[in-house]
């Protein structure tokens, strides 16, 4: 049944209360924008006295989009379906606080009602506005200027003289190693715990891995290592920046810098992470990070290498477009890749590097709030500080328990309707990497205990008082 359409009310002035409501009359990408902002998908729709008529969902605001009804230029109250259940149903994380008279007075938000993901982009009116702008342009393909706007600003954020943007962050690792001319016959080096897109990339350029262990307290690689995997065969090393914690990548650079060998950082995980002061991303070759859909800045799918060699940065936007140079038409000098990002993506990506800043601070203090309600649960353990010269970040908060636990904990959760994710299995157990196993303990102990932990503006209080007592409850006895 369609609601009858009052006057605009006046817009409540209650901060908390305007994002979750709008005017019957005001349109549904307005009110898509409000969905977006709030971050729980869903504004309730007022008449003018500010009672409740309903609500409207972003997944209401879809269907009107693909149906072209969002076009029509009908106000949001033409899509309310009808009154509200007095009762919250089970995945409802807003709901309406009503005065005796009706009126809509507060909102009561409780994100645990809803099932919890271990991640989810943080997407604004910014991202919205940016990505239809973008397609209004019809400059949708690898060209644009967002994707202009974003490899200069990506670069500037991270101090480094030239962006090029990719598809994603695996094909970056590849086209930096390609670049380098690293081929068959040379070993790099690689961490055994890291995603396996690090390894891949070796092998994808007919390279020899060399797989080195995880440092005790910043579990990643580490100087010692590299000097003891290092042979005259040595072209290239690979530091990864894992969950956030800084390599040693100071020494590691000054020691390949030394000897000739090329570096290639993996800052998939790492934006905006330093050491001794710089940024991470400014010690190497080239630097390549991923902008997956649950990274610090997503585009979706997309990736992007930094270079301070003009040299470089020619080669690498030459070999990203099949081998052409940029102007120079259709002739290609060499074989090269379709590795190139869409200007859709771009647009994406601009509007979410504007606000790294606050996203970074969110993610750090939700793991401080992960230590403060789980350090005194036995068996919880966290990673170990570090010194000022690593200023980590935190891409997913992380934790420890034994491993015979691990995965009840996991499954407790999972029954609460709580995503954990173990950490990454290091490369040396699986079956495309065995051949270059190596007996590396820490990475084999944290592969068996670590835990990702929801890591997203969707974690509030009530979500940390329900993962503390998943733990509490998986670990108890």
């Amino acid at each position: 049944m369609r609601l009858a359409l009052p006057e605009t009310a006046p817009f409540p002035t209650d901060a908390r209360l305007t994002e979750f409501t709008c005017a019957s009359t005001d349109s549904l990408m307005a009110v898509a924008e409000k969905c977006l902002d709030n971050r729980l998908g869903v504004c309730f729709v007022l008449d003018a006295r500010q009672r409740l008529l309903g609500r409207i969902t972003l997944q209401q605001i879809r269907k009107a989009v693909v149906d072209g009804r969002a076009f029509s230029g009908a106000g949001v109250g033409h899509f309310v379906e009808g009154p509200l259940a007095t009762e919250a149903p089970k995945y409802e994380a807003a709901m309406p606080v009503l005065a005796d008279d009706g009126r809509m007075v507060d909102v009561e938000v409780d994100r645990s009602r809803e099932p919890v993901q271990i991640a989810r982009p943080d997407l604004s009116h910014d991202e919205l506005r940016a990505v239809i702008d973008a397609l209004l342009s019809t400059w949708i393909s690898s060209k644009g200027s967002y994707i202009e706007a974003f490899e200069r600003e990506f670069a500037s954020f991270n101090g480094v003289g030239h962006g090029i943007a990719v598809s994603n962050g695996t094909v970056a690792l590849h086209l930096a190693l390609v670049a380098l001319g690293i081929g068959p016959g040379d070993e790099v080096i690689v961490p055994d715990l890291t995603f396996a897109a690090t390894i891949n990339a070796v092998l994808y350029c007919g390279a020899t891995p060399v797989i080195v262990d995880a440092d005790e307290t910043t579990w990643t690689m580490s100087l010692a290592q590299v000097e003891r995997a290092c042979t005259t065969r040595t072209r290239a090393i690979i530091p990864v920046h894992l969950y956030g914690r800084p390599a040693e990548i100071g020494p590691i650079a000054e020691f390949a810098k030394c000897r000739g060998i090329f570096v290639v950082e993996d800052c998939a995980e790492a934006h905006g992470a330093r050491f001794g002061g710089r940024l991470v991303g400014q010690f190497s070759d080239i630097a390549c990070f991923s902008f997956y859909g649950n990274k610090i800045v997503t585009t979706g799918e997309g990736g992007m290498c930094l270079t301070d060699s003009g040299r470089l940065a020619a080669t690498l936007l030459e070999l990203r477009s099949h081998g052409m140079k940029p102007g120079g038409g259709y002739w290609h000098e060499v074989v090269g890749f379709n590795y190139r990002m869409t200007n859709l993506q771009a647009a994406l990506g601009a509007m979410q590097l504007r606000k790294i800043a606050q996203t970074l601070r969110r993610n750090l203090d939700l793991q401080q709030l992960y230590r403060e309600h789980l350090q005194d649960i036995p068996g919880v353990t966290f990673a170990p500080s570090l010194s000022t010269t690593y200023e980590p970040v935190v891409w997913l908060c992380c934790a420890l328990v034994s491993d015979h636990k691990r995965d009840h904990v996991i499954e407790t959760a999972k029954r609460a309707d709580i995503e954990l994710r173990p950490f990454f299995h290091r490369l040396s157990d699986m079956p495309p990497y065995r051949t270059y196993a190596q007996s590396c303990p820490v990475a084999a102990r944290l592969a068996r205990t670590g835990l990702n932990l929801p890591t997203s503006s969707a974690v509030d209080a009530a979500v940390l008082s329900k993962v503390t007592a998943v733990f509490k409850r998986a670990l108890a006895g």
